[in-house]
């Protein structure tokens, strides 16, 4: 019995040093290869993923080893790739995310606002659960956009989120002192009460990166005046219904509709629907989840910066 046992715990400690073995293998990301998933024809629809947090950071585990490209280098690659090809007619945007950053949301944004303009291609963003903050900030990229009729968007706006320890530590008697070159070097500090002219220095800055959120939906909703985008822009979120009637969003409909209308604007009868996606990942239909899509969890609290992001 002892041995028996002595084996079987040998074979188990040795299957799972195996298993780590091939996942760390994983780590090195490949080249983005071109993946059909519907329609035919010469021409194509190229379908871009935006889903997860919006970071500027590698997703996956690095503890395993097996990460990706940030979606912002992988974005990038992807707009090169399709430059060079020239028999991509449109792009489909899927969205499904809460947002992120404001410097992750804006990049985005830029590459893919850049890309359609040089390839002079029409772009439509379909929004599947979540078109947020962010996401709906990179939607304005597109020329029209499709909502789920259970997608949740809107959330126009900023946040910053600053823990307080300081309470906490006076609490189990720590002091904290912060020697700084000037009086505002520390300011946000967890370590200390926000003073009331740093909340007006934060201000400051939270509203320029608002006013340029509304600067994107200004020139993404040419149907909406700036004032009536300022009354919707108060960060509230909207049902797929509510959107619509407010004219944040185009349509309501389904993925198979977006690409309906992308193939009629780019004024085609037939068109292969394409991806770009790594080797090894398998995608069967236009529903097809990215294979990492760990990014969904939030943005760390104790760690500083501006979010474009809906965080109930």
């Amino acid at each position: 019995m002892r041995r028996w046992m002595s084996t079987t715990v040998g074979l188990l400690i040795g299957l799972s040093l195996t298993a780590c073995i091939t996942v760390n293998v994983r780590s090195v990301a490949q080249p983005l290869q071109e993946t059909r998933l519907s329609g035919q024809g010469k021409d194509k629809l190229l379908l871009v993923e935006i889903s997860g947090f919006l970071s500027g950071q590698e997703r996956g585990n690095a503890v395993l080893g097996d990460t990706e490209p940030s979606l912002v280098s992988e974005v990038a690659e992807i707009v090169r790739k399709a430059e060079k090809d020239s028999r991509v007619k449109g792009v489909i945007l899927r969205i499904n995310s809460p947002g992120g950053t404001v410097t992750a949301s804006d990049t985005l944004y830029h590459e893919l606002l850049a890309y359609k303009q040089r390839a002079r291609v029409p772009m439509v963003a379909h929004i599947l659960d979540l078109g947020t903050s962010g996401a709906y900030y990179i939607a304005q990229a597109a020329d029209r956009i499709v909502a789920q009729p259970t997608t949740v968007t809107g959330s126009i706006g900023v946040i910053m989120v600053r823990p307080s320890f300081s309470g906490l530590l006076g609490k189990i008697g720590v002091e904290t002192a912060q020697i700084t070159s000037g009086p505002y070097k520390g300011m946000g500090s967890p370590l200390t009460p926000l003073g009331d002219d740093e909340r007006v220095l934060f201000q400051s800055v939270i509203d320029d990166l608002y006013g340029r959120f509304v600067d994107a939906v200004v020139a993404g909703r040419p149907s909406l005046s700036r004032d009536r985008i300022l009354k919707l822009a108060d960060g509230r979120i909207y049902t797929a219904d509510q959107a619509k009637s407010a004219g944040l969003v185009d349509q309501i409909g389904y993925l198979d509709d977006a690409v309906a209308g992308l193939r009629q604007a780019a004024g085609l009868e037939s068109a292969t629907v394409v991806t770009y996606t790594r080797p090894g990942e398998y995608k069967g239909s236009l529903y097809a989840a990215p294979v990492v899509n760990i990014d969904l969890d939030l943005w760390p609290a104790g760690q500083p910066g501006f979010l474009y992001l809906w965080r109930p």
